[in-house]
């Protein structure tokens, strides 16, 4: 999965911004357990920073974490406001592992080798069969906020740009998902229903909220990588 991200000058240094595919085993044909959700989940900040939520040996014997745990990179310099950066996650869901993460910008490629970190399983989600679902998102914790209020600034990211698929035997690349956020001004709840969450709900390639408390919003900008339009999260703590 890759997807292309900026910053406004003012964007607070706490703000973690990423992208996450996830692989949902589902409950018809589960791959590796029944109602599994594999994350592959990597955020940055601006000054460099690379948060991996790895899993652990539990994970992989399919019992879901009870905690998040980080792995901590850092890019070797901060990224520069005002400016897209090319996010690429590359992860095997067959063996819940992931492979790289490659950052691109002007003047800087940095790619991470992240093959020793397993996936992590962070829910039993019950969709009805499998299903790849595809993130972009901005976020910061109150403990990694400073008290003194040394963060300040808008914690708004933007994205634009979005695509996912498989990596072939042979190298080859199939795009399965593209999006930019052309035509969707406006991102609503996922149509979740009880016990089993029906896939035939969801409309292929749609962007939904992950939670109804998300803050993402969709807004035509003359700033837009391609088209007119950016997908917006923001990660304000009231």
């Amino acid at each position: 999965m890759q997807t292309y991200v900026r910053f406004d000058d003012d964007l607070p240094e706490d703000v973690i911004f990423g992208l996450d595919q996830e692989f949902l085993d589902g409950i018809a044909r589960p791959f590796h357990t029944k109602g599994g959700d594999w994350m592959s989940f990597v955020g940055v900040q601006r000054n460099g920073t690379v948060w991996v939520a790895r899993g652990s040996n539990e994970s992989l014997k399919n019992q879901p974490s009870k905690e998040r745990t980080w792995e901590i990179f850092d890019l070797g310099q901060p990224l520069q406001p005002n400016t897209w950066y090319r996010l690429r996650v590359e992860a095997d869901f067959g063996t819940r592992h992931f492979r790289k993460f490659l950052v691109e910008g002007p003047g800087f490629t940095k790619s991470l080798d992240l093959s020793e970190l397993t996936l992590d399983y962070p829910n039993f989600i019950p969709f009805s069969d499998r299903a790849m679902s595809f993130y972009v998102c901005a976020m910061r914790g109150r403990s990694l906020m400073n008290p003194l209020g040394q963060f300040q600034g808008k914690p708004i990211v933007y994205f634009d740009d979005v695509s996912g698929g498989a990596i072939n035997a042979d190298g080859s690349e199939t795009l399965t998902f593209e999006n930019g956020f052309e035509g969707l001004y406006e991102v609503g709840s996922q149509p979740v229903t009880l016990p089993v969450i029906d896939l035939k709900q969801y409309e292929q390639g749609h962007w939904y909220l992950e939670r109804d408390e998300a803050l993402f919003r969709i807004q035509k900008t003359s700033t837009a990588r391609s088209g007119q339009a950016v997908g917006i999260a923001d990660a304000s703590i009231d």
